[in-house]
């Protein structure tokens, strides 16, 4: 169940379409009543005007031109919106597809025709068919990158252990060079979305582009001039044309359109590597047996959709026909650990999640000022001691670990783990791993040993971190920039050259490696765009912070509300401004938690500045749907951890009172309080 900090960050699907009708309720009552249709006498049609161009702000973009270190242009901000709104309709377009996969709105509205209970329900389908879509999509981009870089292969450690020859943070090398893309050779949306999700998790996608050797992918931009020739600047349709479609088919094997692709998924049973195909949801075969009634349906809806045994289901399960083993998530994870440990013993491949340093630098470090090589000491750290701890004997014991109660111990990351923890102990057996007379761990150790681990839990894809999660994460931040709606703001680029400013801010905050900084949306939009050239990118955070500032996927919402705070705070100080300009609850609360009495009573001109800043946000009613909050679409709930809902619990009181502190200020200042329902959220479907 959400606690109460949850709900600053999430709410249900019924008060978004209570929402909705009080706005639409709203607009009727505020607008006129049309005059007749008429035309004057003297109607001259030569000198009439036509309406405004809604499109002019993004339909003639300068995208040719680059600025040091890959900085965002305004117009690349301005394009990368263009992109996230032709991925806002795609969602929208197949999660609404009645019968896709399979899944039939009809479960539904046979039983509750209309309403907010049908709509919630229905939102449900929509998330299952989205859900499946996109592991689909990764399937594809999988595909997509192996023939984009057929030759692409795994590569030891060893071969990057000089920056300069590899070409990591100085100019690219001729076997690293950036790849070319122009209409004719653009992959589908599905794709695109995957790979644009892939690059904003930059140390994941550097790590992997290090560990299969597509450094050329690491030095190719998303290209934006193609990107925005191919999307319709009124529908939001993108359209790379018909030679673009014929060139994947041809080399990727495989439909241009996801939906339109009827095979099933293939797996290959960890036990024998024989290949099976498997379903991608049996949820729509569902029996649901009982009659159902309006009073059950929403039950029942909840066991189909959590009831399959499908590849996209969460209890696949499949009997390989080749040995008769179960195949299961957890045992095609499991599979990708020791394959990898395989990699390693043999091939001298690092296993992933211990190629980078705690700073993010590579094998080598990185060039820095005056083509000077930086290195972090604590590389080794983080990359030696896990794969030590594997090549030292235990590798191998996991891979012939036998049964225990009928179960192959290395069947399960659960079974891994146990092996690792229980070598651990061995203090003998720390000491050879390390190399050392001694058997004490370092920080960084242990850090490497968790990052390494973090790579398969839940995780059987070849890539880094779980792609699938990472475009599901992107939904919340999509649908955001949608509302916001600033395309077809009048003042877009000045819009998209303030925002580009405070994200600079944001980088210098982010230099403070003692905290962590929370970006605001606008912010978020800008550092996105950034993240996007990850060449460029990586060499403008190692300059400016030195270390490569990662995009954490996934943060407690209790890390994320604390570190939003100290971000508002520390802002707010270092440029005399406001940083979410905000005047929801949640907002004003963080606002009136770091503007203390004292802090009032002895810096009175500062606090007298703040407040006419403050006062300046209120000036005009704005909507919190379409403000720039903190953004949280990485914010992610523990389910099982007491510690945890205890922590929520304060931070909700804490903005309890900060919030009534901030409604008693405005009543003394005759100003409109903020309203409770209110709050910021991050939309799920």
């Amino acid at each position: 169940m959400p606690n109460r900090l949850s709900k600053v960050f999430s709410r249900s699907e019924a008060e978004k379409h209570k929402e909705a009708e009080a706005e639409a309720e709203n607009n009727r009552s505020s607008g006129s009543t049309p005059p007749p249709s008429y035309a004057p006498p003297d109607y001259d049609a030569g000198n009439t005007l036509d309406p405004p161009d809604i499109t002019a702000g993004f339909s003639n973009l300068r995208l040719n031109v680059k600025n040091k270190d890959s900085f965002p242009s305004t117009d690349e901000t301005i394009a990368h919106l263009k992109l996230l709104e032709a991925f806002y309709r795609l969602r929208q377009q197949v999660g609404s597809k009645d019968g896709l996969f399979g899944i039939n709105d009809s479960v539904v509205t046979s039983h509750i025709p209309s309403g907010d209970k049908a709509s919630e329900l229905l939102a449900k389908l929509a998330e299952k068919r989205w859900a499946i879509y996109l592991t689909r999509a990764v399937e594809r981009f999988d595909a997509w990158l192996h023939a984009l870089l057929p030759k692409a292969k795994v590569t030891p450690i060893s071969q990057y252990d000089t920056p300069i020859k590899r070409g990591l943070v100085c100019e690219p090398t001729r076997a690293d060079a950036p790849l070319s893309f122009e209409n004719t050779n653009m992959p589908p949306i599905d794709v695109l979305m995957v790979w644009h999700a892939y690059m904003l998790n930059p140390r994941a996608y550097l790590e992997d582009c290090l560990r299969f050797g597509r450094m050329s992918l690491w030095h190719t931009n998303m290209p934006w001039a193609t990107v925005a020739s191919c999307i319709d600047s009124e529908t939001f349709a993108y359209k790379p044309g018909q030679a673009a479609e014929e060139l994947f088919i041809s080399r990727v094997n495989l439909p241009w359109d996801n939906v339109a692709d009827n095979r099933e998924k293939t797996v290959f049973c960890p036990s024998c590597k024989a290949p099976s195909p498997v379903p991608w949801t049996t949820a729509s075969t569902y029996d649901f047996g009982e009659k159902v009634t309006e009073s059950n349906v929403w039950a029942a809806i909840d066991i189909m959709l959590s009831s399959g045994t499908g590849y996209c289901d969460k209890d696949f399960e499949h009997i390989c026909s080749s040995c008769s083993k179960k195949v299961t998530h957890s045992r095609l994870q499991a599979a990708k650990f020791c394959a990898d440990v395989d990699q390693l013993l043999y091939n001298g491949v690092n296993m992933s999640g211990t190629w980078l340093s705690l700073d993010g630098w590579p094998p080598g470090g990185v060039v820095g000022a005056k083509n000077t090589q930086l290195k972090d000491t604590r590389h080794k750290l983080l990359t030696e001691f896990p794969n030590n701890l594997l090549l030292s004997g235990l590798g191998k014991i996991i891979m012939d670990k036998g049964q225990i109660k009928g179960v192959r111990a290395n069947d399960s990351m659960e079974g891994i783990r146990d092996i690792i923890e229980e070598a651990m102990l061995d203090k003998s057996y720390k000491r050879k791993a390390r190399k050392s007379l001694s058997s004490t761990l370092l920080r960084g150790e242990k850090i490497g040993v968790r990052r390494m681990m973090s790579r398969y839990w839940d995780n059987s894809s070849p890539f880094a971190l779980d792609l699938v999660g990472a475009v599901v994460r992107q939904g919340s931040f999509i649908e955001k920039m949608h509302n916001i709606d600033w395309l077809h703001s009048p003042a877009l680029p000045s819009t998209m050259g303030r925002l580009l400013t405070k994200y600079a801010r944001f980088v210098s905050i982010m230099a403070d490696q003692q905290h962590m900084a929370v970006p605001t949306l606008d912010v978020d939009l800008a550092w996105h765009t950034h993240q996007l050239s990850p060449y460029g990118y990586m060499s403008y955070s190692v300059a400016h912070t030195t270390q490569f500032i990662d995009h954490d996927d996934k943060v407690a919402e209790t890390k994320l509300n604390d570190a939003f705070a100290w971000t508002s705070k520390t802002y707010q100080r270092l440029y005399n401004e406001p940083y979410s300009e905000c005047t929801c609850w949640y907002c004003e609360a963080v606002r009136e938690s770091h503007t203390s009495a004292a802090s009032r009573l002895f810096n009175g001109a500062q606090a007298r500045a703040q407040a006419d800043l403050a006062a300046q946000l209120h000036k005009v009613d704005i909507n919190p749907a379409k403000s720039v909050h903190i953004s949280a679409h990485n914010a992610v709930r523990p389910s099982d951890d007491d510690k945890y809902k205890l922590q929520a619990a304060k931070q909700a009181d804490e903005l309890d009172r900060a919030y009534n502190k901030a409604c008693a200020r405005a009543k003394k200042n005759g100003k409109k309080e903020p309203k409770r329902e209110d709050y910021y959220y991050s939309d799920a479907w």
